[in-house]
């Protein structure tokens, strides 16, 4: 099996195992055919690759080999395969990427999904009995650095603003997965992690995007609120 380049940044396989997860679930939820899906998939990823390396890493790795959770797998990959089946599966009137949670499209759904997922199985420990303040402010850096490496962790801020209101900034302009559809799946699993944290009325917005083109912001920020009961 081929190997990653030891430069590459990488990121914890489970996020990219939860988005193999995510398109099976997508599938089922609408009826569609998981083999045909996953063929346009593979075939739309291995053009976002473009590179031979890439394509035969892609491949081998991700559609003929086995993903694991606990695999650390490059940036680029999670950043082709998130684009592929954004392609693929969003609706011909979908957007491809979204800046609150009052709009879904599929970047988002896959980030919610996987933190549903992640809340349940691996990081279990990290939500239960956890407030949503608690989780925000202590355990979302840490999940936030295993999807994301080290780096992020120098500009990652995470302030309380007010009750039940947060502002968590970032900059994601270095990052080789650093997209719009990449902060869709940021802001989708803010949503995802405060429902599985039983509270309503969440509102998630990213009104302030680094990653777009041509964008004069320096970071980006996501403000975060909900309510309780």
């Amino acid at each position: 099996m081929i190997d990653a380049m030891p430069d590459e940044e990488k990121q914890l396989g489970d996020f990219i195992w939860g988005r193999l997860l995510f398109v099976e679930h997508l599938c089922t939820e609408r009826g569609l055919d998981k083999d045909k899906m996953m063929a346009d998939v593979r075939a739309e990823a291995m053009r976002l690759a473009r590179t031979p390396d890439r394509q035969i890493y892609l491949d081998q790795r991700m559609f003929k080999g086995v993903v694991l959770p606990s695999s650390m797998l490059p940036d680029w990959l999670d950043k082709v395969f998130l684009e592929a089946i954004s392609h693929v599966l969003k609706g011909a009137e979908a957007p491809l990427y979204s800046n609150t949670s009052d709009q879904s499209c599929i970047p988002f759904e896959a980030g919610r999904f996987n933190a549903h997922r992640q809340a349940d199985t691996v990081f279990k420990v990290m939500f239960d009995r956890k407030s949503p303040e608690e989780w925000l402010t202590r355990n979302f850096r840490v999940l936030h650095q295993k999807c994301y490496g080290d780096v992020i962790l120098e500009s990652l801020r995470i302030e309380r603003m007010a009750d039940r209101a947060f502002r968590i900034s970032m900059d994601n302009r270095s990052l080789e997965k650093g997209s719009p559809m990449d902060c869709s799946t940021i802001l989708g699993y803010l949503y995802g992690a405060l429902e599985k944290l039983g509270v309503r009325n969440i509102h998630v917005e990213h009104r302030e995007c680094a990653t777009l083109p041509g964008s004069a912001f320096p970071l980006c920020i996501f403000e975060v609120s909900w309510q309780v009961g």
